[in-house]
């Protein structure tokens, strides 16, 4: 059922950018009649109209609580303090991307959002942390003033069993709210990776090496890229994928993940 209100509500967010000022009001006033909205991640009923993001004021008070300011290069939380253009955690490393920001810490009821934005089934809580993100942290997209998103891709075997590539419909439902240009299809993975969170710090920096490819149609000269991903923890998929892109071109290029994995001494 969340699926059809997701999908009628990003239709009529779509038909908005378009022009039309009438028909997504009607569309949404019918779905809320016959199928009244609920929270994408937990469920309860919504006392407001089905109007994008559907997750409830509990549900995103946890997701974007953060209790420490982040690190402008890395996203990661640093204690007032450490302010600067960067922090202990990021220091000695080398990042093909300007900055990153991140809507909350991977952690507790995130961290199960995430999880779950992995599976098909929860496509719709997907589209509604997209739609979250454009709310939430559209004062930092537009700082950075980029000309488009471009999603971090899945390899083609890992997008089948799958079903589907969570950060192409995060882009798209921040791209719709935002109006700024969400291009898929542009970067994609050129061979199967083993899976990152298994894998030693220098272990994941060897095993994206490569990994992506621009295609040749795209032009991407001077572009200011913005890559959008659901977590990011030491940052090399992302590195690795903005290193592509600048390759191809792009002047700058700037990370916006759902969340920002970190340690345990960095959960305080």
């Amino acid at each position: 059922m969340n699926r059809r209100i997701a999908s009628l509500a990003f239709v009529g967010d779509l038909l908005t950018q378009c022009g039309s000022r009438w028909l997504p009001r009607v569309v949404q006033a019918g779905t809320d009649l016959l199928l009244p909205p609920s929270c994408n991640f937990c469920g309860c009923v919504l006392d407001r109209p089905g109007r994008q993001p559907l997750i409830c004021e509990p549900c995103r008070a946890d997701f974007v609580k953060r209790t420490l300011p982040a690190c402008p290069r890395c996203a990661a939380p640093v204690h007032p303090f450490e302010q600067g253009p960067d922090c202990i955690r990021c220091r000695k490393r080398r990042y093909a991307f300007q900055a990153a920001v991140a809507m909350g810490i991977y952690r507790d009821r995130l961290r199960e959002a995430v999880i779950r934005m992995k599976q098909r089934v929860h496509e719709p809580l997907t589209i509604s942390m997209g739609y979250l993100l454009a709310e939430t942290m559209s004062e930092a997209v537009r700082s950075h003033q980029p000309d488009l998103l471009v999603p971090v891709p899945t390899y083609w075997l890992k997008r089948l069993r799958r079903g589907v590539n969570g950060p192409e419909l995060l882009a798209e439902a921040l791209g719709a709210r935002l109006s700024i240009p969400a291009v898929k299809g542009m970067l994609y993975s050129r061979r199967s990776t083993k899976k990152q969170g298994t894998l030693l710090p220098v272990e994941r920096l060897r095993n994206v090496r490569d990994a992506f490819g621009v295609k040749r149609r795209r032009d991407l000269q001077g572009a200011s890229v913005m890559l959008i991903d659901d977590i990011m923890t030491t940052g090399a998929t992302a590195s690795e994928a903005a290193r592509t892109l600048r390759k191809a071109g792009a002047s700058r290029v700037t990370v916006l993940v759902v969340a920002r994995g970190v340690g345990a001494d960095h959960l305080a």
